[in-house]
């Protein structure tokens, strides 16, 4: 004997009859289909850092001068760096915000473009290729304060004055401007 019912059973019928009276049945597949989505996207990104960590080119322009920033910094490098910045691309791009790269964008080309220290403030700047809808060229600008621990702060994400808080070293996004 079965104690699985038949689908014509009353039982059934008043189960089926419930969830389409109070709209659990389509909200439940409205779920079902978001989750489907977000799993897509999560595939999307994953695939697209990967290949952005394996096909990421030029490191900095040839003959950028480090010197200044590795005096007060003496882990900076432009590979580390890279992936600071993309990491803040993705976050703003994340965030949904006004200047943000659209979703489906994608980062073609990054590389360190200037790396100076003014006022006592580390500051790089990354040069973006970025295509999506639409192909741009961008620079966006960090700053950070070596002489500041913030540790504590690094895996926030979280938007301050100012400018974006990157989770990584205190490294805040102070600026994106179309490069010149």
């Amino acid at each position: 004997m079965s104690d699985a019912l038949p689908d014509h059973s009353p039982v059934a019928s008043l189960g089926s009859g419930f969830l389409h009276v109070t709209g659990i049945g389509s909200r439940l597949a409205k779920r079902e289909a978001d989750e489907q989505h977000l799993d897509s996207l999560d595939a999307t990104m994953v695939n697209d850092l990967d290949r952005e960590f394996h096909e990421r080119g030029e490191e900095a322009v040839p003959g950028l001068d480090l010197t200044s920033v590795t005096k007060v910094d003496p882990g900076f490098t432009p590979d580390s760096f890279l992936l600071i910045a993309r990491d803040a691309f993705r976050v703003l791009q994340d965030a949904h915000t006004d200047g943000a790269p659209a979703l489906d964008a994608d980062i073609a080309s990054a590389e360190v473009t200037a790396a100076v220290v003014v006022d006592g403030r580390e500051r790089a700047v990354v040069r973006f290729g970025i295509v999506g809808a639409t192909s741009v060229t961008q620079d966006w600008t960090f700053e950070r304060d070596p002489s500041v621990d913030t540790s504590d702060e690094d895996e926030d994400h979280e938007v301050a004055d100012g400018g974006w808080l990157v989770a990584h070293r205190g490294w805040r996004l102070t600026g994106i401007v179309a490069a010149a």
